[in-house]
């Protein structure tokens, strides 16, 4: 190799050495994106070093029967790094007026905050999903129904179990979906910790999810959390592209009409600014008519289930005899009763007139 050619070569080499460290920002990365939740077992966060860790999202737990304790300081640090924030409420609530309190209180922790990942409803809690798949259900829609009104993207959180036998997924389409299937977790038994590196995105334990939590075991320390663990996420949603999403300027008063028997339940929100109203059914269907009562009534709704009574067909020519009621008695019986006109002869000469129709019907045959 000539001289020119061969001092070329090693200045090529040396350029090329140079740049592999910034390939990955010539070529930015999309999903998955590697992402922790966060609420107040996590203890202190350094965020300087969550975002050194290579952590490209947190989910911070806003709301768990009441405000989380370190909500604020962790939002404020997260976003301070530049990094995406979701959030995620527990779901205690167990009757349609607790949904509804509930998803009003997580809105006001959030207290108007953007977030650029959905407002999750983090859905476990024994004490609900005792309450049967359709019930949980109706509560679900009426929280994410409330959230999606006041301008937050929904999401579900919840375990590939629980969505499988404690609500009914099909009724939950056009949600975000947040799994917890773990791969990589610790245990009492089992006291190990885990970051990305143990977890291809694409192992074969990941479900069919937006969102998947793979570990309740990540390494604290590694994260940048004083807590020994912190659960580990990929996101496989290009949702860190799209933008942030703030609480709207609406004030809505809120209505729910339980389910009939002939109509499901309404969620119905109206602003008090605008009158601007949404409404979403939170039942899966009307509930149908009890069985009639003796008298055909519906003894939920009051409704008479025998409809009217059926006409007569008017192509039947047979026309209903009425039979002669026994009590009657016949004309020439009443009291009066001429027997042979069947009339009665009243006026000056009525009595001259009855004496002759006498004769007549004696002699003729009494014709009443």
């Amino acid at each position: 190799m000539k001289p020119m050619r061969r001092s070329r070569a090693i200045c090529l080499c040396l350029v090329v050495l140079l740049l592999l460290p910034m390939l990955p920002l010539c070529f930015a990365a999309g999903p998955p994106y590697k992402g922790l939740d966060i609420s107040r077992w996590q203890g202190t966060v350094n965020w300087t070093k969550v975002k050194n860790s290579g952590v490209d999202f947190v989910i911070l737990r806003c709301f768990a029967y009441r405000k989380d304790t370190t909500f604020e300081a962790n939002y404020a640090g997260a976003t301070a790094k530049g990094i995406p924030v979701g959030a995620y409420v527990y779901m205690y609530a167990t009757s349609e007026t607790e949904a509804v309190v509930e998803a009003q209180n997580t809105l006001a922790a959030l207290d108007g905050r953007p977030l650029t990942l959905p407002l999750f409803l983090d859905v476990e809690d024994e004490d609900v999903k005792a309450l049967g798949k359709e019930k949980v259900t109706d509560l679900m829609l009426i929280e994410l129904a409330i959230f999606e009104a006041a301008g937050y993207p929904a999401g579900i959180y919840t375990s590939l179990s629980h969505k499988s036998t404690d609500m009914d997924a099909s009724r939950l389409n056009g949600y975000i979906w947040w799994i917890a299937r773990w791969s990589c977790y610790t245990t009492d038994q089992n006291p190990q910790s885990f970051t990305f590196a143990d977890q291809s995105p694409s192992g074969s334990k990941k479900p069919v999810c937006d969102l998947w939590q793979f570990s309740n075991g990540g390494k604290g320390s590694t994260y940048g959390v004083s807590s020994e663990y912190v659960d580990l996420n990929y996101c496989y949603t290009d949702l860190l592209s799209g933008g942030t999403h703030s609480r709207n300027e609406h004030r809505y008063q809120i209505q729910l009409a339980a389910p009939t028997c002939t109509a499901p339940g309404t969620l119905t929100q109206t602003c008090i600014d605008c009158g601007d109203v949404q409404t979403s059914v939170f039942t899966k269907a009307a509930l149908g008519h009890l069985a009639a009562d003796a008298n055909g009534i519906c003894p939920r709704c009051g409704e008479n289930l025998t409809g009217p009574t059926a006409p007569t067909d008017p192509t039947d020519p047979t026309e209903p005899v009425q039979p002669t009621d026994p009590t009657d008695p016949a004309p020439s019986e009443q009291s009066g009763g001429c027997k042979w006109c069947g009339g009665t002869h009243e006026g000056t000469f009525g009595w001259l007139v009855q004496i002759i129709h006498n004769i007549l019907a004696a002699i003729l045959g009494a014709k009443y």
